[in-house]
């Protein structure tokens, strides 16, 4: 299954994500399309030939991390619209850092997703647990990004 955003929420999440003053607003990493594959559950609804790996993402998506204060957040683009971690009621903590990497975790009941931003390759590699969610699936995935600053100004 391959996912695409409206083109609206396009339209309204790449003019958030290419604002040039988003490091001086948190913004941490800048991250377009994903690219990866994913296990598929079988579902009666859903999935009723599953389960099954299939290539997955999200191409014409993007994704922002912010940092403001000690707050986190991961604001993305998909095929619901655009929205955050946080909005959702998920907890978006950092999970450590270590040689230009990384890892941000965004935690909530139904789902669990583990981002690593590597600053020198400018990419984040991810993966995403969901139950409970309409489509229940396991995937791992690779964008490239156009900015990650380990370092954001307001730290």
């Amino acid at each position: 299954m391959r996912f695409q955003l409206t083109a609206l929420s396009t339209i309204i999440l790449s003019a958030r994500i290419a604002n040039p003053s988003d490091a001086a607003e948190g913004g941490v990493a800048r991250c377009g399309a994903s690219d990866g594959y994913a296990y598929y559950f079988r579902d009666e609804l859903m999935n009723p030939d599953g389960p099954n790996w299939t290539t997955d993402g999200i191409s014409s998506g993007q994704l922002l991390l912010i940092k403001l204060g000690d707050e986190w957040d991961i604001q993305y683009g998909d095929t619901i619209g655009e929205y955050g971690y946080r909005q959702d009621g998920a907890q978006v903590i950092p999970l450590g850092e270590a040689g230009g990497k990384l890892t941000v975790g965004a935690f909530r009941g139904t789902y669990t997703d583990i981002f690593t931003f590597d600053s020198i390759q400018k990419e984040v590699v991810w993966s995403s647990h969901k139950i409970g969610t309409v489509i229940s699936k396991v995937g791992t995935y690779q964008a490239d990004c156009s900015m990650v600053s380990l370092s954001p100004p307001n730290q």
